[in-house]
């Protein structure tokens, strides 16, 4: 393992040459098909063909992408599936077998969309539209690319989506759209950075063309102009000739009579041959056979024919029918070339045929699996809203059931209220009504009988307790006079000796506050008024209401002797008044020592 991984570093070493490197990816190949670690073919596989491809051996690198294609389906390894086959259709490309790179690169996408990878998937649309645009195919372009923009838009990967507005805008310019040409390369401009300083370039040469195609020379000549003295254009030949070219055509279009156009065109053609730019050469030739046409048949017709010498050599079909078109106007027997035009012709038609087909069904497959997603995904909002619908009424029928168990419960307790009350009224009423007529009786017969004085006497004092009892627990009016009766109450337990101050309770909205509520806060004021006048002996009491947002308060105080620990006020009434201010939710709290006065602070919900 070690000699492996020494291998294959040695073929990743940049200072060893294409082929040094070429026979250690070799010998670590033939070490790792003996074994069977996939990863390792991966790698070696991978390698080898990046390394053909730099020497240009595309055939050989094809056949080994292919190799890696087949391990990788195999595994049913879709990413390597994936690798695999945009090596294949990056080398067809590059060997002009465009139709089958195209293909290539088609299944590449649809994997990247299966897998929902999107820039992966905009990025196959890009080589796909790129190879459109090379078959001249530009309606067909326009939909590859704009569907490419689609899945890119959005995304922090600039190159694809540049490349994509700039086939676009090409695409538009070959069609005669030079508005929206110009449209979708200031877009592309607009998003570009500095981070990508030659793709912007490539952006201002396409605009200036296109500014050129609207009869806006000197802008387009300022665009250009700066170009050509760009260090980042100077230092690269290949980019300064084609500068330069295009400096020189525009500066044609814009006089024809320009001399300098000529030296601009020739300077280009100049670099172009010193360099190899077979591409290139195509459009010097053919920027000189138009400058020429009119000039010089002959000369024209010699550029023509240089034109598409390199046209054939670069197979681009495109190309070779522009410069047709040329030589048919300025030679005279143009049959051989006539036969190559229809020839060439009907193999352009039907290459842009199969892709448009091949993507057309690609399209179908993407729009059909997009309305079942939309579908499944209506569906799924649809449970969604359902499941929302259900766990709400479920929530509405949880809160029904408190308020109806909290109703009952209250309704319980006011009629637990309205008991006591009644039962109350009832024991006073019997009070009254019969032990104290019993009392009276009795008491008339010893008079009547002229018994013992103080026996009278007695009975007397037992039958106006009596009476006082049945008058206290008497029937309490809730009503609109509830507050009037109130106040009269609590005042009748003052005296010359005992001075009772209320301050705040004609200012209670006391309609506001339940029936119940308002009996149980009349009861445990009148107990504590009581307590006050058989026990306390205070020479001053002190009420005060209060009424919040929420609450009621009231606090008492009096300067009286305070309540024990051992009297029966502080075991019975105050366990009683606690438990009524309970009943209704309310706290009672209240603060005495012997001889330091009583205190008692309420406060209940409205």
């Amino acid at each position: 393992m070690d000699g492996l991984s020494k291998m294959y570093e040695l073929s990743k070493n940049k200072s060893l040459s294409i082929e040094e490197r070429l026979g250690h990816i070799n010998l670590f190949l033939d070490e790792v098909f003996l074994y069977r670690q996939d990863s390792l073919k991966y790698n070696g596989l991978m390698q080898k063909t990046l390394l053909l491809g730099r020497i240009r051996q595309y055939d050989s690198a094809i056949v080994y992408s292919y190799k890696l294609y087949n391990i990788a389906k195999l595994n049913k390894d879709t990413i390597y599936i994936k690798k695999a086959l945009k090596k294949l259709g990056s080398y067809s490309k590059r060997n002009k077998e465009l139709t089958e790179a195209f293909q290539y690169f088609n299944e590449a996408y649809k994997i990247s969309r299966i897998r929902g990878d999107s820039i992966e998937a905009g990025e196959n649309l890009l080589y796909m539209a790129s190879i459109q645009e090379t078959l001249g195919d530009f309606s067909g372009c326009k939909t590859t690319a704009i569907d490419g923009v689609k899945f890119l838009e959005g995304t922090s990967d600039l190159k694809p989506i540049f490349g994509l507005y700039h086939i676009l805008s090409v695409a538009y310019r070959e069609q005669k759209d030079y508005d929206e040409a110009l449209k979708y390369v200031e877009i592309a401009l607009h998003l570009a950075t500095d981070s990508v300083p030659q793709r912007i370039k490539s952006l201002e040469n396409t605009k200036a063309n296109i500014l050129a195609d609207k009869k806006q020379y000197q802008e387009a000549l300022t665009i250009i102009s700066r170009l050509v003295s760009d260090p980042l254009i100077k230092n690269n030949k290949r980019r300064y000739a084609r500068v330069l070219d295009n400096q020189g055509h525009i500066k044609w279009l814009n006089d024809k009579q320009n001399e300098k156009s000529l030296q601009l065109f020739l300077e280009s053609l100049r670099i172009r041959e010193d360099i190899g730019d077979s591409r290139g050469l195509i459009a010097s030739n053919m920027h000189l056979t138009e400058y020429f046409f009119d000039r010089d048949k002959n000369q024209s017709l010699m550029y023509a024919e240089n034109a598409l010498q390199h046209a054939k050599s670069q197979q681009s079909l495109t190309s070779i029918l522009e410069a047709l078109g040329f030589i048919l106007h300025l030679k005279e027997n143009t049959k051989e070339e006539g036969i190559l035009f229809k020839e060439t012709y009907d193999e352009l038609r039907e290459m842009n045929r199969k892709n448009r087909e091949v993507y057309a069904v690609t399209k179908y497959e993407n729009d059909k699996l997009i309305n079942e997603n939309l579908i499944l995904k209506a569906e799924t909002a649809k449970k969604q809203q359902e499941r929302v619908l259900y766990i709400a009424l479920g929530i509405i029928l949880i809160l029904i059931i408190i308020f109806i168990v909290d109703f009952l419960r209250q309704k319980h307790k006011r009629e637990k209220i309205k008991e006591v009350h009644n039962t109350e009224i009832r024991i006073s009423k019997k009070l009254h009504d019969e032990l104290g007529n019993d009392v009276y009786n009795i008491m008339m017969l010893l008079q009547a009988s002229n018994q013992d004085v103080t026996l009278v006497d007695k009975l007397e004092d037992i039958y106006l307790r009596t009476r006082d009892i049945s008058r206290e627990y008497n029937r309490i009016n809730t009503g609109y006079e509830y507050a009037t009766e109130f106040s009269s109450m609590l005042n009748s337990y003052g005296s010359d000796s005992t001075r009772v101050i209320i301050r705040g309770l004609q200012d209670i909205n006391w309609q506001s506050i339940t029936s119940e509520k308002k009996i149980i806060v009349y009861r445990v004021l009148q107990e504590l008024m009581i307590n006050m006048r058989k026990h306390s002996h205070a020479q001053l009491v002190a009420l005060t209401f209060k009424k919040t947002s929420k609450h009621l308060k009231i606090n008492y105080s009096d300067n009286g002797v305070g309540v024990t620990i051992d009297s029966s006020f502080y075991s019975n009434g105050l366990h009683n008044v606690e438990n009524r201010i309970k009943a209704i939710g309310g706290i009672f709290i209240f603060d005495s020592e012997k001889e330091k006065g009583f205190k008692a602070k309420i406060r209940f919900l409205n």
